[in-house]
């Protein structure tokens, strides 16, 4: 897995080199991030400092997140688990 700090995606933004921005919801109901970048191939997976997946509990929050720290994104793209499958 390749992964993205905060502060690698923060600056991608202000460069407006992130590409595609997907919001995937985990099995705990929370949701995570992938980035794909206009300078680098593949997709990375924003993390913590200490390199756990980077969760929010609710699409509101982290609709938020994304305005205030990466400004304007040209794609999100949006998974959603079926319900039998969170809390698994």
């Amino acid at each position: 897995m390749s992964v993205i700090s905060e502060a690698e995606l923060e600056d991608a933004g202000r460069n407006r080199a992130i590409k595609k921005l997907t919001i995937s919801q985990q099995r705990n109901s929370k949701f995570g991030i992938a980035v794909n970048l206009t300078w680098k191939e593949g997709e990375f997976t924003l993390v913590t400092q200490r390199k756990n997946t980077r969760e929010w509990a609710s699409l509101d929050r982290l609709s938020l997140h994304i305005q205030e720290k990466y400004g304007a994104v040209a794609q999100i793209s949006l998974t959603l688990l079926p319900t039998e499958e969170i809390n698994k």
